[in-house]
């Protein structure tokens, strides 16, 4: 996207608005009374990615932002098979319309070296990547398992596909297992409800989820469990821990936690989805914030000469009145030495036979 490329205005511009993104951008006019005039882009595309300026003017005065919008297509699905187009077997695993472009791995169980694979790489019109690896079939070994494995640019997504040939009476029985894993983290403060997320792009049937929790790596405990036959929940963290069941058909999984509590919630959850040749894990890392910490971390962070500063003020302070009272002290010693004057007021009230009341007053003085 060009630097000088209008996307939006308010109001209209008579300047050409970029045909590309007409019917896509919008702000919320209530938003913007209250100074916020973020942009609202729908329909996102990988072409969209790039720098943008927003200028807001009033009058004379210009006020400029830069943001830059990155734009992933996530993997969606891995599919593996056998083909023999090149003359000879191969196993050929595929994904589409990814972007970045993700990363392709082989290994096979038992673990065999020098593993003879290539990998293409087509971007379509939307610039998305349509990928697909090969690899060469081991003609001297009949009970293997071909793995496939593709991560995201990020490593956030990890898929796997893999491709069983076992012989029994003679005859190659093949099978395929699909399993897709995901790496998130979740912060919140402590005493919030949060959701650990757990969502998968398939609309199964016939499966189960179990949830797990560890504080160290190698030791777990269980929170719950859900069978999509039974629709049954055993649940051993209840009145803490629930899961959406209107939810768990579509493929979403996910936890909500109540009140959690740094000490007993903060670690790694694991969410497992397993159906026939299918199987789902999603960890989650939870960081919670207690306030006594942040309390510690606010008063840690004060420079070390306040509490300096204010004691040599009160020190001030304190000087400059004793050295008022004296001024004042000194004062008034001089003035009882010249003289001395009193001056009283004597208040006589009488009542008369009309009830009305009469004041009188007079002065002494002494010498």
């Amino acid at each position: 996207m060009g630097q000088d490329s209008l996307i939006y205005s308010h109001p209209p511009s008579a300047d050409s608005q970029d045909t590309s993104f007409v019917g896509r951008t919008s702000i919320s006019a209530h938003e913007l009374s209250l100074g916020n005039a973020s942009l609202l882009l729908q329909h996102c595309i990988v072409s969209d990615r790039g720098r943008y300026r927003c200028e807001v003017s009033k009058g004379e005065k210009k006020h400029n932002v830069l943001v830059t919008l990155n734009v992933e297509a996530l993997i969606r699905s891995v599919d593996v098979e056998l083909t023999r187009l090149s003359g000879y077997e191969e196993i050929k695993c595929t994904t589409d319309n990814v972007y970045p472009a993700p990363h392709v791995f082989w290994a096979t169980d038992p673990p065999m070296e020098k593993l003879q694979y290539t990998t293409r790489k087509k971007a379509n019109e939307e610039g998305l990547y349509n990928m697909e690896s090969k690899l060469k079939k081991l003609v001297e070994l009949h009970n293997i398992t071909y793995i496939c494995t593709i991560n995201s640019s990020d490593a956030a997504q990890t898929w796997t596909a893999s491709l069983s040939e076992t012989v029994l009476n003679n005859n190659t029985v093949t099978s395929k297992l699909h399993a897709f894993s995901t790496r998130t983290e979740v912060n919140s403060a402590e005493g919030q409800d949060i959701i650990i997320p757990c969502r998968t792009s398939r609309n199964m049937q016939n499966f189960t989820l179990t949830w797990f929790f560890s504080k160290v790596p190698d030791q777990s405990t269980v929170i719950c469990t859900y069978d999509s036959r039974t629709q049954q929940i055993l649940n051993h963290w209840n009145g803490t821990a629930r899961l959406e069941t209107q939810n768990l058909q579509r493929g979403d999984g996910s936890l909500r936690l109540k009140a959690i509590q740094s000490q007993e919630h903060m670690g790694v959850y694991t969410c497992n989805i397993s159906a026939l040749q299918w199987n789902h894990v999603g960890q989650t890392s939870v960081n919670i914030t207690s306030p006594s910490s942040q309390n510690e971390t606010s008063h840690s962070s004060k420079p070390w000469w306040i509490p300096l500063v204010v004691v040599l003020a009160l020190v001030f302070i304190m000087v400059a009145a004793m050295i008022a009272i004296v001024k004042i002290q000194t004062q008034c010693s001089q003035s009882e030495t010249t003289a001395t004057a009193r001056y009283s007021r004597e208040v006589k009230v009488s009542i008369d036979k009309g009830g009305e009341t009469k004041e009188g007053s007079h002065l002494t003085s002494e010498k």
